[in-house]
């Protein structure tokens, strides 16, 4: 009896990515132990989450295998290796922020549901026109103006669903080549996360970032120091959220992600249809309420500092008590129960089915969860182990030794590269305070080295774990790994030059701060 062939490899797992990235990760291990760590870190167990960092990161890049599979990597390894225990890696793979992207997931299954998206989308090109280049710098505006006012992962949950349906549209008339087609739904998709993260970086409410920013440099203020009010962190910090967007804009489509100019094919097809468009059924209204009702939610659950000591209070605030706050009433509190009341309210359609049911829920990309939540875990390492602390001190010897400006530069890349694989908001958490630190004991204004630093940590663009705007639109699967990597890092390398002139002779001086305090000038 013949026996059967044996099967083929499964397309997913690639043996020689994986062993490249296991080298990646021996080398990070082997850079690590000569890193200047405190000495009340742990060298060896810092060198093995090094590891495991490189390894897994490695992964994620080269798509060497699954993608739940690598992001189960940290919580197999790290205990393994003993750097943390499975107990407290678990909390990584649980933070309330996943919960707020599975609230948010179905939210988003309810506006596609609806054909809500096709309609917005369709009057984003009735209002720009149908060419590639216009309509990815529409979408780069839109996320980076309402950004600045929304919360940025909100902010990609709207857009993701407008520009997924454009992208389809575009695909199904075959207005594009197929090379110049997949550019175009990476950088519509590209410029909705990018967008998002760059609105942020204009107000103090835009990201998590800032929020950690005041909540640092308050204990100052208490003791003297110039506080930073609402308003002049607009006007130092908003002209350069637009520049970076419009030139971010033009650098995808021009040399990462390059388009035709040209307008379209069928491009007026898709204006027929903007023009064609019926009345708002009753699941289109009931829908964008729910949305509307959970942006608002969002914007107004947590206090706003005015200045001058005055503070608006959210809503949460008068349901728990003061200093409790932000431990039971997240986020994702907001985007559970809004997800609970998709499931509820009836699309008031004849064959009385809800905005969402569990049926279209359950196609939640839950890998991508996964994939969070191994970031955070990894990121939740970087303090106890000192990996935050030495990448603080790598920074000292360089102050009054080069050029502040050269400093600035070096400071902004370097926790850009920190925030590709840790999130924004544990960067900002652990480096804040050490840079805080340091600059008193240096004797400079903290604010030389703590805005850069809160700034380049909403920089992170290539990866999707860097951002939840990154991880948002990488569940639409409609971009790979490396269009996100080769659109981010023109990204990145942009933002850092652009934010060093930007720092020096702007947002520096409105702030009161001397950037050449850094020089070694007191």
């Amino acid at each position: 009896m013949a026996t059967a062939a044996p099967s083929a490899a499964p397309r997913d797992v690639h043996p020689a990515r994986i062993a490249l990235a296991l080298c990646i990760g021996v080398l990070c291990w082997w850079a690590g132990q000569h890193l200047p760590f405190l000495p009340n870190a742990r060298p060896d167990a810092a060198c093995r989450l090094l590891f495991v960092t490189g390894f897994t990161t490695s992964c994620w890049l080269l798509a060497a295998m699954p993608i739940a599979a690598t992001s189960l990597l940290p919580l197999g390894l790290l205990p393994l290796l003993g750097v943390q225990s499975t107990a407290e890696m678990t909390r990584g793979y649980g933070d309330p922020i996943l919960w707020l992207f599975g609230g948010g997931f179905v939210l988003a299954q309810a506006v596609e549901r609806c054909g809500l998206h096709r309609r917005l989308a369709l009057r984003v090109v009735g209002a720009l026109g149908p060419y590639p280049g216009r309509l990815v710098l529409g979408f780069f505006l839109a996320a980076t103006c309402v950004s600045m006012w929304i919360n940025n992962t909100a902010v990609a949950l709207l857009l993701l669903p407008i520009g997924s349906v454009l992208v389809q549209r575009t695909q199904a008339l075959g207005s594009l080549s197929p090379r110049a087609q997949a550019n175009f739904g990476a950088g519509i998709l590209c410029a909705i996360a990018y967008g998002a993260s760059i609105g942020g970086i204009g107000s103090p409410i835009g990201t998590a970032p800032n929020a950690i920013f005041f909540a640092a440099h308050e204990p100052l203020v208490q003791q003297g120091a110039r506080p930073v009010s609402f308003l002049l962190w607009v006007l130092a910090f908003a002209p350069f959220a637009l520049l970076l967007a419009t030139a971010a804009s033009f650098a995808i489509t021009r040399f990462a992600l390059p388009l035709p100019r040209a307008r379209l094919q069928h491009g007026d097809e898709l204006l027929e249809e903007a023009r064609q468009l019926s009345a708002w059924s009753k699941a289109e209204v009931r829908t964008a309420a729910l949305f509307g009702l959970a942006v608002l939610a969002w914007m107004t659950r947590g206090d706003l500092q005015l200045g001058s000591g005055q503070v608006l209070h959210g809503w949460a605030h008068w349901l728990v008590p003061a200093g409790e706050r932000d431990r039971y009433i997240l986020d994702g509190s907001v985007a559970v129960l809004v997800a609970i009341l998709a499931f509820l309210i009836p699309a008031g359609t004849p064959d009385g089915r809800r905005l969402c049911d569990w049926e279209t829920a359950r196609t939640m990309p839950f890998d991508l969860l996964l994939l969070l939540g191994g970031g955070i875990a990894m990121a939740d390492a970087f303090g106890p182990t000192g990996v935050s602390a030495a990448f603080g001190e790598l920074m000292r010897p360089l102050i009054g030794a080069v050029h502040p400006a050269l400093l600035l530069f070096v400071l902004v890349v370097t926790i850009t590269m920190l925030s590709e694989i840790a999130s924004n908001t544990a960067v900002a958490t652990l480096l804040l305070p050490i840079l805080r630190d340091g600059a008193i004991a240096a004797n400079i204004d903290p604010l030389v080295l703590m805005l850069p630093a809160v700034v380049a940590a909403s920089f992170g663009f290539m990866l999707p774990i860097a951002t939840p705007p990154n991880t948002i639109v990488f569940s639409s699967r409609q971009l790979s790994f490396g269009q996100m990597a080769r659109a981010g890092i023109v990204v990145d390398l942009l933002a850092a030059a652009l934010i060093v002139p930007v720092l020096w002779w702007w947002a520096l001086p409105i702030l009161g701060v001397d950037p050449q305090q850094l020089g070694g000038k007191r």
